[in-house]
């Protein structure tokens, strides 16, 4: 009986269980038992989750969000074959081998040298390169803010009303004849109808090589 209190001494002592016999829960749990931490924000390669700190190469495909723009919709664009993205009409920038954070600071430091008196820059890697992906292209000209190429992939589809959109339109642009060359073949389509009028089954789907044309309006008078 002694050598039973002895043993059950011990136990209080090192603190598993109360002097009244109850349990004691641990105030802090060991390593092996403590929550997971909760992954930063990730992007989609093949079905892997890639970290968002995970630099940037060639082939990623990755949106470019400036608030001074106002625009709805960010610009994507593609990471070349030198290391840089294209910045619409703004030129260019190399940010391979930097995260996403690093290339928005390089596009921020591009814009407020050239461009912008005020630039806030929020880089985000959409899809990491894929060697079995290759990436299709349309071209958007006219009376746009920002003309130049889109990239878009099977798995990032690009419509034509988005498109409009994300190059940056104005009241001069004349969204109700847009013009899409594809194959040689001229089409025009209401872009008005289909963003304003919620005619969405008029939109059309982008294919590699197609060239959009956004002609410029008449006369605006301002009511």
């Amino acid at each position: 009986m002694r050598r039973f209190f002895l043993f059950l001494g011990a136990l209080c002592a090192a603190g598993l269980i109360s002097a009244s016999g109850q349990d004691v829960i641990p105030r802090n749990p060991r390593p092996s038992e403590a929550a997971a931490p909760i992954p930063s924000a990730a992007a989609s390669s093949g079905g892997k989750v890639v970290s968002m700190d995970t630099p940037l190469t060639a082939g990623d495909y990755v949106s470019i969000t400036i608030a001074e723009d106002n625009d709805p919709l960010p610009w994507k664009t593609v990471v070349t074959d030198t290391g840089e993205v294209e910045i619409s009409n703004l030129g260019s920038v190399k940010v391979s081998g930097g995260t996403a954070a690093n290339a928005s600071a390089l596009i921020r430091n591009h814009l407020l040298k050239n461009y912008y008196h005020q630039a806030t820059v929020e880089v985000k890697i959409l899809q990491k390169a894929r060697d079995t992906i290759l990436k299709d292209k349309a071209t958007i000209a006219g009376k746009v803010g920002r003309p130049g190429p889109q990239y878009f992939t099977a798995d990032n589809p690009l419509k034509l009303s988005e498109a409009v959109i994300m190059a940056g339109t104005t009241v001069y642009s004349d969204l109700k004849k847009v013009q899409l060359t594809r194959g040689g073949q001229n089409t025009y389509y209401n872009v008005d109808d289909i963003t304003k009028g919620g005619r969405t089954e008029l939109d059309v789907q982008l294919k590699n090589g197609d060239q959009v044309f956004v002609r410029e309006r008449g006369w605006v008078i301002s009511q």
